[in-house]
C-alpha cells in the first residue's frame, strides 16, 4: 500500500510538472452542462398615444421541457422596482409559459408618462436587461412638433459661431472679441466633445454606463457628437484668427488663465487616475461634463463685462448673440413641450442641459 501511494504521488507530480493533468475537470461532460434558457421581449422601447393599445411578444426558450411563471415589475426611472405601473399603463397579469411558447402582452396606455416593464420569475433567473421601456404621450402631433423644434435649435446653435468668424475675417481684426471668452469656449467645447465621443464610440464605456444603469439609455446621439466636434473645430478657427488678426494689445486676463489652468489640470489628473484605475473611465467622462457645465455658467461673463466696460459691442456680432439666444429659447420650449406631452410636472429635462440653456440666455 505504501509503494502504491508513493507511485500515485510521483505520477501526480510528473503530470502537474508538464501541465497535463486536471484533478477537477473544468467541463466534466456534456450531460452535466447547465440548460440554456431565456425569457425575451421583442421590443425594448415602445411609444403609445394615450388611449391606444400595443402588443409585446413574450417568449421562453430552453434546452429542457419545463414551465415557468413570469410576473411583471415596474421601474419609474428611479432604477427601483415597484409592483404597480403608476397608472401609466394597465397592470399586466402573470403569464405561464412552456418551453418554446410565446404570448402577446396587451399594453393599454392609461396616463401620459414613462414606465419600464421588467420581467421577473421565481422559476428562472432573468437578466435586468430583459425589459421594455414604455412612453405614453398625449399626442403624436406634439411629438412631431418637438422633433422639428429640436432640429431648429440644433441648426441655430451649430450656425451661431459663423457670424463671429465672418466678422473677424471681414474686419481682419478681433478687437472687441474677449480672449477670456474664447479660451473658456475652447475648454468647454473640448470637454463636451470628450464626453460625447467617449459615450458614443467607445463600447467599453457604453457597457460601463449600462452596467450602472441596467435599464438606462445611452444619453448621447449622433447629432450630439457632430455638434461637439464641430464646435471644437470652430473654436480652433477662432484661435487662429486671434493669433493672425489685429488684436490691439488684447490678451487673456490672469484670472481667466488661472481658472483655465485649474480646469485643464483637473481634466489631466482625472485622466491619469482613470488610466491608473483609481477611478473609472466613466467617472472621468462625468468630470469632463462638469467642466462643460461650469464653463457654460461663467464663460460668457468676460465678454458681457467687456461690452459693458467699453459701452460698445463693436467686434462682437449681434447675430452671434441672436442665434445663441434663439437656440436656448427653442430648446426650453422643446423641453416644456415634451414634458407636457408625457405628463411630467416636476422634472423638465436634465439638470445639465437645462442649466446650459438658461446660462446661455442669461449671458445674452
Amino acid at each position: 500500500m505504501g509503494t502504491l501511494t508513493i507511485l500515485i504521488i510521483a505520477a501526480l507530480f510528473n503530470c502537474c510538472a508538464i501541465g497535463s493533468i486536471h484533478v477537477f475537470p473544468v467541463r466534466p461532460s456534456s450531460q452535466w452542462r447547465a440548460a440554456s434558457e431565456a425569457v425575451t421581449l421583442d421590443q425594448q422601447e415602445l411609444q403609445i398615444e394615450l388611449g391606444d393599445n400595443e402588443t409585446i411578444k413574450l417568449a421562453f426558450t430552453s434546452d429542457e421541457q419545463r414551465t415557468v411563471t413570469i410576473d411583471f415589475l415596474y421601474d419609474y426611472g428611479d432604477e427601483e422596482l415597484h409592483d404597480d405601473p403608476a397608472g401609466v399603463i394597465a397592470p399586466l397579469n402573470s403569464v405561464t409559459l412552456k418551453t418554446g411558447e410565446t404570448r402577446m402582452l396587451d399594453v393599454q396606455a392609461t396616463k401620459p408618462g414613462h414606465v419600464i416593464i421588467v420581467c421577473n420569475s421565481s422559476d428562472i433567473t432573468i437578466p435586468q436587461t430583459t425589459y421594455t421601456r414604455i412612453d405614453v404621450e398625449r399626442s403624436y402631433a406634439l411629438r412631431i412638433i418637438a422633433i422639428v423644434i429640436g432640429w431648429s435649435y440644433f441648426v441655430a446653435w451649430t450656425a451661431f459661431s459663423y457670424p463671429q468668424i465672418y466678422t473677424n475675417f471681414r474686419r481682419r481684426s478681433v478687437v472687441g472679441l474677449n480672449f477670456d471668452f474664447v479660451g473658456f469656449n475652447v475648454m468647454g467645447n473640448t470637454s463636451y466633445a470628450i464626453f460625447n465621443v467617449g459615450l458614443f464610440w467607445i463600447d467599453s464605456l457604453q457597457e460601463d454606463y449600462l452596467h450602472r444603469h441596467p435599464r438606462g439609455v445611452i444619453p448621447v446621439k449622433d447629432n450630439d457628437v457632430f455638434f461637439a466636434l464641430h464646435q471644437v473645430a470652430i473654436s480652433l478657427v477662432t484661435i487662429v484668427q486671434c493669433i493672425v488678426y489685429e488684436r490691439n494689445g488684447q490678451r487673456m486676463s490672469w484670472t481667466a488663465i488661472a481658472l483655465k489652468a485649474a480646469g485643464w489640470t483637473f481634466i489631466l489628473v482625472s485622466a491619469i487616475l482613470a488610466g491608473a484605475r483609481t477611478i473609472e473611465w466613466l467617472d472621468f467622462l462625468y468630470y469632463t461634463s462638469y467642466i462643460k457645465l461650469g464653463v457654460t455658467i461663467v464663460g460668457y461673463t468676460p465678454q458681457v463685462y467687456m461690452n459693458f466696460k467699453r459701452k460698445s459691442t463693436v467686434g462682437w456680432t449681434i447675430w452671434n448673440a441672436f442665434l445663441d439666444l434663439l437656440g436656448g429659447v427653442l430648446s426650453l420650449i422643446q423641453m416644456f413641450l415634451i414634458a407636457h406631452n408625457h405628463g411630467e410636472k416636476g422634472h423638465i429635462g436634465s439638470k445639465g442641459k437645462r442649466t446650459s440653456h438658461e446660462g446661455s440666455m442669461m449671458a445674452r
